[in-house]
């Protein structure tokens, strides 16, 4: 028996599931936003439990209390804290001796303006958490960081994550995880504009990288609990530098390169869990 927690059906979701159907692997399907969490008591969990939710925060209860009651998941609450929020995950990589981008995480509006101004622009801010782009701005002088600091103050953020905008090609890599071995690297190219998230209108290319930079994502993959990540990274003249941690990784744009490679991997490595 096999758990499976969602929040929404998205296709990576529909194909998990019909992949894992497909192998006879018995399934709980539980939609999180309609299920509550007895936390002084018994959970009516079967087997290890795989966590899709869209929402960080409840990827990271479940996998927690999930975890207090002994029943594994995927991924793990360790995994889920530290790449669900990227402050952990900068400095998660820098702690373990991997490249990131310079980064800094200021406290206030304008300790956040000053930091961008001692960085040199320009300056790409981040909001903490998020995906699909939301929110991430390039910073090309003060009147625009003061702008977008100003948004950031309007939705109560407290915190102004700003790296140091990093020349590299009109591409990154996504490496995808699945256990301890990549399963696939693409290129993922920008649409209009800078950003390369495939949400915002990017195209996907396979990636055949060479052996320094794939030595590179294993490091970086065997930093967290198996399970199925992605990490995001940049060409550099300094080489690759990491600069994100997927925890629900989206390979809807990896899978038109790589047909049902992805899904079978991901289903493979399941099945060896129930």
């Amino acid at each position: 028996m096999l758990t499976f927690i969602y929040d929404s059906i998205s296709w990576e979701e529909k194909e998990l599931i019909k992949g894992l159907q497909s192998e006879s692997i018995k399934l709980n399907l539980v939609n999180a936003k309609d299920n509550a969490l007895n936390l002084t008591g018994k959970l009516d969990f079967e087997g290890p439990a795989v966590i899709r939710c869209m929402s960080s925060r409840r990827s990271l209860y479940y996998s927690y209390i999930l975890e207090s009651h002994g029943i594994k998941t995927i991924n793990s609450f360790n995994t889920f804290s530290i790449a669900g929020n990227k402050v952990f995950t900068t400095s998660y990589l820098y702690k373990n001796g991997i490249k990131t981008p310079e980064t800094s995480v200021s406290f206030s509006h304008d300790n956040a303006l000053s930091t961008a101004d001692n960085m040199g622009y320009p300056v790409v801010f981040k909001p903490a958490s998020g995906s699909w782009g939301r929110m991430i701005s390039l910073l090309e002088n003060e009147n625009i960081a003061e702008t977008v600091f100003s948004m950031n103050d309007m939705v109560n953020e407290n915190s102004y994550y700003l790296q140091k905008y990093v020349k590299r090609p009109p591409r990154d890599v996504r490496a995808i995880v699945v256990g301890d071995n990549i399963s696939a690297t693409i290129y993922r190219y920008s649409g209009e504009g800078w950003k390369t998230n495939l949400a915002l209108g990017g195209k996907v290319e396979k990636a055949v990288l060479p052996e320094s930079q794939l030595d590179i994502l294993i490091r970086v993959a065997h930093l967290f609990d198996p399970g199925i990540i992605g990490i995001d990274a940049m060409e550099t003249d300094e080489g690759l530098v990491v600069h994100e941690i997927n925890s629900r990784v989206e390979f809807k744009g990896a899978s038109k390169v790589y047909g049902n490679k992805i899904i079978n991997d991901i289903v493979q490595y399941l099945k060896t869990l129930d």
